[in-house]
């Protein structure tokens, strides 16, 4: 993953926190003590946020540690992205894209669209439970897909770690065709939120979108003691 990516992602979730408990970005401001411009950049993907803003919005809106574990996990999945860049570079891997390596048959007009999916966002999950989620993904663009795979972004032990494969089979899929993967995943033993990211890769884990165009699907539930 890419830092922008990162910041991109963080972003999002922390301007749908905001939006979701009815306050507007000039309140968040007042009552944050932070600038009005500095939170619309945060929001945005602009600007990475700092440990203390997250703390801040997850208190603020009631998401418990939920941004912060997803920062910890960002991080960790910007970190292992530089990793395999590097690597990548110095075994000459072709072609090269956004400074890091794409799959050979990465194409610039390949599209893909999340349409549908099970286990909505905050989905209350018992400690150390089983369950499946499934993402239906459509191959929006003009090439088709062939040995493609859902891959797991991120690195283990961070705390409240999701459970997951590392990766899942991306269906084959023609332009247009509409495919579904079922990822069985399991909850932390802590409570409190979790989210796991995934993005389409090759074989090798080379992503086939390192652009802003197409972030991470992703899981995010919250584990609780019991229902």
């Amino acid at each position: 993953m890419r830092p922008a990516q990162a910041r991109y992602v963080i972003g999002s979730r922390m301007r749908e926190l905001r939006e979701a408990a009815g306050v507007p970005l000039t309140r968040a401001a007042t009552l944050s003590g932070w600038d009005k411009g500095h939170l619309s950049r945060v929001e945005r993907g602009h600007t990475k946020p700092s440990r203390e803003l997250i703390e801040w919005y997850d208190v603020s809106f009631g998401a418990e540690d939920a941004l912060v574990n997803q920062l910890v996990e960002l991080d960790a999945a910007v970190r292992a992205g530089k990793d395999m860049s590097q690597r990548d570079l110095r075994r000459h891997v072709q072609p090269m894209l956004l400074g890091g390596s794409v799959p050979v048959d990465h194409h610039p007009e390949d599209r893909a669209e999340l349409v549908g999916e099970t286990v909505p966002d905050g989905t209350r999950v018992c400690r150390d439970e089983e369950f499946e989620k499934t993402w239906q993904i459509r191959n929006s663009g003009e090439r088709p897909w062939s040995g493609r795979w859902l891959t797991r972004q991120g690195a283990a032990a961070t705390p409240g770690w999701l459970r997951s494969p590392q990766r899942a089979r991306l269906p084959n899929a023609d332009p247009g065709e509409v495919v579904t993967v079922r990822m069985t995943l399991q909850a932390p033993s802590q409570v409190g939120a979790s989210t796991a990211y995934f993005k389409v890769t090759d074989e090798a884990g080379r992503l086939y979108y390192p652009g802003l165009e197409s972030p991470p699907v992703y899981c995010t539930i919250f584990t609780v003691y019991e229902l």
